[in-house]
């Protein structure tokens, strides 16, 4: 239960994150220098993705919720989680052929999904990971070429 409340709050906290440094046209807060949105263009968003990630990790960091084996796994889905924007924006684009509000709606289900694809993407890596760190070494007997 544990697991699944802290990838609740994971989620719920790269969503407002998200929307607090996007903002709109009628936002009634501030736009947050370097971290905010400069325009609507696709590597802007990327940026605005790594940002939220990069802003909840260091909170969990900060509050001790980061344990130290999810780091590395953590590091990868940083890179990862951005650099896969483009390709889902043009698969609703171009593959799904979506437009106006149809467009709008796949695009605010983006919201809610990458991060929770971060999270799946970061369990398995940190399962992998472990898996290796505990895999048997090669116990070969090499004591007769001696």
């Amino acid at each position: 239960m544990h697991n699944f409340l802290r990838k609740a709050g994971y989620v719920l906290a790269n969503m407002v994150v998200m929307v607090i440094l996007h903002g709109n046209s009628k936002q009634f807060w501030p736009k947050i220098p370097y971290l905010s949105l400069r325009n609507e263009g696709t590597p802007e968003h990327m940026r605005l993705l790594l940002h939220t990630t990069t802003i909840v990790t260091a909170g969990e960091a900060l509050i001790g919720q980061m344990p130290r084996e999810r780091w590395l796994p953590r590091a990868i889905v940083l890179g990862l989680i951005p650099a896969s924007l483009p390709l889902l924006l043009f698969f609703g684009q171009k593959v799904l052929r979506l437009q106006g509000q149809a467009a709008e709606v796949y695009n605010l289900a983006l919201v809610p999904i990458l991060p929770i694809a971060s999270t799946l993407l970061e369990d398995a890596i940190t399962g992998s990971l472990a898996t290796i760190d505990h895999a048997p070494e090669d116990q070969a007997d090499y004591s007769h070429l001696v």
